[in-house]
């Protein structure tokens, strides 16, 4: 060791009046970057409550779900009392002063809407409640963004805070509905039940109007046979009529007795009173049918306009046939006193003839033509009192009888034309059941289907709760369960990876020019020695700068690292690829060397990925990363500090940069000294 510091290079170094202690400031420099810089803001993310923000609550009290709250008052004892920011609370016009005079770095106002817009999130139209926030960036960039970070969080309280309100209410609101629901389908069971019933006597309405259509049917057929029927009597009625009123003109002294015609017209008498007994007989079991009664019952308008129609058809019927019977008497009286008459009639002649003859006959033909003409005389007043009137009565009654049945057959039509309505009546209602039971199925299909539903609604809801876990699950959904391959427990000790590397490299640049690489105490034999020589200053001050450095962050800072020993491991390393690297550019072009070199950390400042990540940098920053020395020392610390894993490939590209650096520092020298180009100083 001895011999080490007698050589001619340290022998000229002590020569020189404070270059061993510059040597030695040089070799603080890493930790004057590192060290002293770092630890000014080692744990900053960890100190933000020491900002100091003003807090101005404006916020008037209101009605939340029928409850008056003022959730700013709430809120602002909340964020005074996390101590999450240095916070004063302060009124609105001391706040802004005091954001634009540097006294506070952020002010939050909590406007005096605030509870009452909060009350209006599950109205038809909801206003958001908001938070007002206040920067003053030209303070400090990273003050704001520490800030903003904080103010995010006081965001996230307050929403999770409102939203814990709110999932309350719309839990209730759920349980309410799943009753709600469970009513419902009991009331649309109901209901399907209540169609049910419905569609089943809509059924039998349907059947009961079928039936009543049959009925209309053969009432129809029934009315239009009795309309032919009487259309018949009375054509008979009318002839018989007819018959009657000659039979009545005729006088008692011309009536001559013709049994023949007096047959006919006997037996003409007793069809036609045969005649409308049938028919009166058949429009009375008219009357009577039962389909006729249940119509006729009904219709009562109809009935009465029949009843009347028939209580005069009756009377008159009664009247013909009374007038018709005396006739028929009378002729009969007739028909049995016809032998006589003719045999009388035959003698008429003889007793003529014997009148002529003498008068000893003369009384006894006297006496047969007497009682002739008492008989004929007889007869003639049978005929005109008894059968000319009762033929008169008999074609009036007839008459009557005819007018009677006009007006029934006028009421007919009025009943054909009821039947008919109620035909076509009974068709349409048939046809509105029918449709009336397609509806009531489908409804009844549809209740059945809502109340499935409904009761499917209710057991979906009864799988929500509405108590306080439930709550404050709905507010926060998910929990985040979050993991990390690396732990970093401040910002010094993110910092550090990169801070190492840029207190290595200046110390390098400072070093190279404050110390001269060229001068020498007398020719050495080679290239080789004279770098030697070199090294022998040059090695313990970069070793120095590496361990030191290291070595004070650990101590001093209390920095903790995956892997310790790897990580001076690696600030050697780099120390030495970063040391061999500036002195060949120093040996090779002087101060100009140094120069470039310092042109070359301001490039890596930006290119290294020390402060933020590349991918955060422009396409030039990008592009020349790969090719930055602090871009593998930066990996590497981070690897041996944070990341605890391999650092192979970067300490082969540190390494591998020294050795170059170092081989090509020979060649340098060694083409110096052919071209005899040494500075010498005793």
């Amino acid at each position: 060791m001895r011999k080490f510091f007698e050589n001619s290079e340290w022998n000229r170094v002590r020569k020189i009046r404070g270059l061993p202690l510059l040597l030695v400031g040089i070799t603080l420099i890493p930790s004057l970057y590192a060290v002293i810089f770092l630890s000014s803001l080692w744990d900053t993310y960890g100190r933000v409550d020491h900002l100091p923000v003003a807090i101005v609550n404006q916020d008037k009290t209101a009605k939340i779900n029928g409850k008056s709250q003022n959730i700013g008052d709430d809120l602002t004892k909340k964020l005074l009392d996390s101590k999450q920011l240095k916070l004063t609370k302060t009124s609105a016009e001391k706040a802004k002063k005091g954001l634009a005079s540097g006294k506070y770095y952020m002010t939050i106002t909590i406007p005096k809407s605030f509870t009452k817009n909060s009350g209006t999130l599950l109205n038809a139209k909801p206003v958001k409640p908001e938070i007002k926030i206040a920067h003053n960036t030209g303070q400090g960039f990273i003050a704001e963004k520490l800030t903003a970070s904080a103010a995010d969080k006081v965001q996230a309280n307050v929403s999770k805070s409102l939203q814990g309100v709110y999932n309350k209410t719309i839990l209730n609101a759920t349980a309410s509905s799943k009753k709600g629901f469970q009513s419902g389908s009991k009331g649309a069971t109901q209901l399907g039940s209540g169609l049910s019933q419905l569609q089943d006597g809509t059924k039998k309405l349907q059947d009961g109007t079928t039936q009543l259509q049959k009925v209309s049917d053969e009432i129809n057929t029934k009315q239009s046979a009795k309309a032919a029927d009487l259309k018949q009597l009375d054509t008979g009625l009318t002839q018989l009529t007819q018959g009657l009123q000659k039979l009545s003109k005729v006088e008692s002294p011309t009536v001559t007795v013709d049994s023949t015609k007096l047959n006919e017209a006997s037996e003409k008498l007793s069809a036609g009173l045969t005649g409308a007994g049938k028919d009166a007989a058949a429009f009375k079991a008219l009357a009577q049918d039962a389909d006729f009664q249940k119509f006729l019952q009904e219709n009562p308008t109809v009935a009465a306009k029949y009843q009347a129609a028939l209580s005069d058809l009756a009377e008159n019927v009664q009247s013909s046939a009374t007038a018709a019977t005396t006739i028929q008497n009378q002729l009969t009286t007739l028909k049995a006193m016809l032998p006589q008459l003719q045999a009388l009639q035959a003698e008429i002649p003889e007793l003529q003839k014997l009148g002529q003859q003498g008068s000893i006959a003369t009384q006894g033909a006297q006496t047969a033509i007497k009682t002739l003409n008492d008989s004929l005389t007889t007869v003639s007043q049978g005929i005109a009192n008894q059968a000319v009137p009762g033929a008169q009565q008999l074609a009036q009654g007839s008459s009557q009888l005819t007018t009677g049945l006009g007006q029934l057959a006028a009421k007919n039509d009025t009943l054909n034309s009821s039947v008919s309505q109620l035909n076509d009546g009974t068709t349409q209602l048939l046809t509105g059941e029918n449709q009336a039971s397609e509806a009531l199925q489908q409804a009844g299909t549809g209740a059945t289907t809502l109340a499935n539903k409904l009761a499917d609604g209710a057991v979906k809801l009864s799988a929500i709760h509405n108590k306080k876990s439930n709550v404050v699950a709905l507010t926060q959904p998910v929990k985040q369960k979050s993991s990390n391959l690396s732990k970093v427990p401040n910002n010094g000790t993110g910092m550090a990876p990169y801070m190492m590397s840029v207190g290595l490299f200046v110390g390098m640049i400072t070093f190279t020019t404050i110390f001269d690489f060229m001068t020498v105490s007398k020719k050495p034999k080679n290239g080789f020695t004279w770098w030697a020589n070199k090294q022998l200053i040059n090695a313990p001050v970069f070793i120095g700068q590496a361990l030191i450095m290291t070595g004070l962050l650990f101590l001093v800072d209390g920095m903790e690292a995956q892997r310790p020993a790897m990580t001076f491991v690696v600030a050697l390393a780099a120390s030495f690829g970063f040391n061999q690297f500036v002195v060949l550019f120093n040996v090779l072009i002087g101060k100009l060397g140094s120069g470039i070199m310092l042109v070359l950390m301001v490039l890596q400042l930006s290119a290294s990925a020390g402060s933020y990540p590349i991918e955060l940098s422009n396409s030039f920053f990008e592009a020349i990363h790969p090719w930055m020395p602090m871009s593998y020392s930066v990996h590497a610390f981070r690897e041996t500090i944070s990341m605890g894993g391999s650092v192979a490939s970067d300490l082969t590209v540190l390494l591998s940069l020294g050795v170059i650096s170092m081989v090509l520092t020979w060649f340098v020298y060694q083409m110096k000294l052919n071209h005899n180009q040494l500075t010498f100083k005793h």
